[in-house]
């Protein structure tokens, strides 16, 4: 009666966390073979589904609208401000990521309410464009003249890598924000319109007896990435007793009120005494 202590319980696995939808949006960056010096950074967002199998682990489908772009007039370096190309494309980008909580994340509990996190699987972009293969050449009205442009691959598509990293903070049991990062390798290397190695031909009718000829750095493939904060929403299941609804019993009540209208003995009936 004197000593007394505050007791907490929980029972972990009262609430099941079978997944997440959300929202983001956020900034995207291309890598290539124009401007290659420069990060010129367009917006983006998407939207996901992420079906939980464990405290760590899960499958995310996910969704993104993306831009990218860049011009030669901005880079640093001379032979790319000379050769003065621009581009900009845009993409649906779908991809399906494996996704690894790296500490374990109960939502509603604040002993586990935050986690960093890594996702990779395998993406396709899609052109939401035109999807022509065009150079903006904006040298032209300095120099004149044409160009001769290497005829590229007729798609609109890309198969691409995604690698995602990320940190999630849960706000109520139901709520969590997070930020993260996603790196793109992607299959080809003509997002900029121009593959490695191949000659771009320029003549100016200023100087008809020259020819300047231009081509694509030796890099590799094309890569963009991006990084992007949301919103999303925890689809969990409580565990529990059954909750009651207008104009009808619950089993958990009639069960109660069956137990307390059965007749019980009493000590004297035990002992054979007649009980009035």
């Amino acid at each position: 009666m004197f000593f007394t202590q505050l007791v907490n319980g929980q029972h972990l696995q009262l609430v099941e966390n079978r997944g997440e939808i959300g929202l983001f949006a956020g900034q995207a960056s291309y890598i290539g073979d124009i401007a290659p010096d420069i990060l010129k950074y367009k917006s983006s967002f998407g939207a996901y589904y992420k079906k939980q199998y464990n405290d760590y682990a899960g499958f995310r489908l996910n969704y993104e609208q993306v831009q990218i772009g860049n011009n030669d007039l901005l880079s640093n370096n001379i032979y790319a401000r000379r050769r003065g190309f621009s581009f900009a494309r845009q993409f649906h980008d779908i991809s399906l990521l494996g996704e690894f909580n790296f500490t374990r994340y109960l939502p509603g509990n604040k002993k586990y309410r935050f986690t960093p996190y890594l996702g990779f699987g395998l993406g396709y972009l899609l052109e939401s464009g035109t999807g022509k293969k065009e150079v903006v050449i904006t040298t032209s009205t300095l120099l004149g003249g044409s160009y001769n442009l290497p005829t590229l691959k007729s798609t609109k598509g890309y198969m691409h890598i995604p690698v995602q990293l990320g940190f999630k903070f849960n706000l109520t049991q139901r709520w969590n924000i997070f930020g993260e990062a996603m790196y793109r390798f992607v299959s080809s290397d003509e997002l900029d319109y121009i593959a490695d190695g191949q000659l771009i031909q320029h003549y100016s009718p200023s100087a008809p007896a020259m020819m300047y000829n231009y081509q694509g750095s030796r890099s590799g493939k094309d890569q963009f990435f991006s990084f992007k904060g949301g919103i999303s929403y925890n689809l969990i299941k409580i565990y529990g007793e059954e909750k009651w609804k207008p104009g009808k019993r619950s089993k958990l009540s009639s069960l109660k009120e069956k137990e307390s209208g059965t007749e019980k003995a009493g000590f004297f009936s035990r002992l054979k005494f007649k009980r009035k």
